[in-house]
């Protein structure tokens, strides 16, 4: 399968098109992804809706539009994560923002929630994995990248297992999760804790590579599919955000469609 990572409505609806199976729905990419707009989701669930009914899912589909020819929706899952910054370490008052979105989106309807924290240590946050984990059930929740920066990453894996995650989304503790390192990482989580939980690859996956991952064992990979769209320049450069605020990711159709090939061949 194939999770792709999204941040708007025409994000989403590429990827629909393109075939993927689930959307990991989040805001701000170009900061990692930050927790989604309430609008954003109410949307997308919406035009998902309109896939069992096979009618066109949104005003700009075209009669012979590839969403007419979908056998399932998408499944939804929604990042909790309330600010950019890869320590992952949360203050209280972040932690209740995070678990009053997770009542928010449990209203929604949604299929899975994606979550991880640290401690100051970069060891797993066992205390507050627990509150999300706690106040999400039923929905099962996927372990992030945060991961990838734990001091002890195998220990860290068998740790959110026993905590209750069923999905883990790593690189392989590389910045490209097709680095040979990273790969042989992949692979040892794949042969220890295949069994117990979903080892989901994701940093640079694309039509190039995702092959390499679901021959080793994995069972879904995860991808943005994009390209960058640059935003205009201000002449005055005052810039209403950080340096690279500049540009935005869009999921594109025809990659998605690509790697949807290329893992099912």
């Amino acid at each position: 399968m194939l999770e792709v990572c999204v941040d708007s409505l025409q994000s989403a609806i590429n990827a629909i098109h393109g075939g993927a199976d689930e959307l990991e729905i989040c805001s701000s990419l170009n900061e990692g992804g930050l927790t989604p707009s309430v609008g954003l989701v109410k949307k997308i669930k919406h035009i998902v809706n309109n896939i069992p009914m096979k009618k066109p899912i949104y005003k700009t589909c075209v009669e012979s539009c590839s969403c007419l020819k979908l056998l399932q929706k998408p499944n939804l899952n929604i990042m909790i994560r309330c600010r950019t910054g890869s320590d992952f370490c949360y203050t209280d008052e972040e932690v209740d923002t995070m678990l009053e979105d997770i009542e928010v989106f449990k209203e929604i309807g949604v299929d899975r929630f994606v979550f991880g924290a640290l401690t100051n240590t970069l060891k797993v946050d066992e205390e507050n994995c627990v509150k999300v984990l706690n106040l999400a059930t039923p929905i099962p929740v996927t372990f992030h990248r945060a991961i990838d920066i734990c001091q002890d990453y195998i220990s860290s894996v068998n740790t959110i297992i026993e905590l209750g995650f069923n999905r883990v989304l790593t690189s392989g503790q590389k910045a490209m999760a097709a680095d040979t390192d990273a790969l042989n990482m992949i692979k040892l989580l794949v042969e220890m804790y295949g069994d117990k939980i979903e080892v989901m690859p994701g940093a640079g996956v694309n039509g190039d590579n995702a092959k390499i991952f679901i021959d080793l064992g994995c069972k879904i990979v995860h991808s943005s599919c994009k390209n960058i769209r640059y935003l205009c320049k201000l002449e005055n450069n005052l810039n209403m955000g950080t340096s690279d605020s500049e540009f935005i990711y869009v999921s594109d159709e025809n990659i998605v469609r690509m790697i949807k090939t290329v893992i099912n061949s």
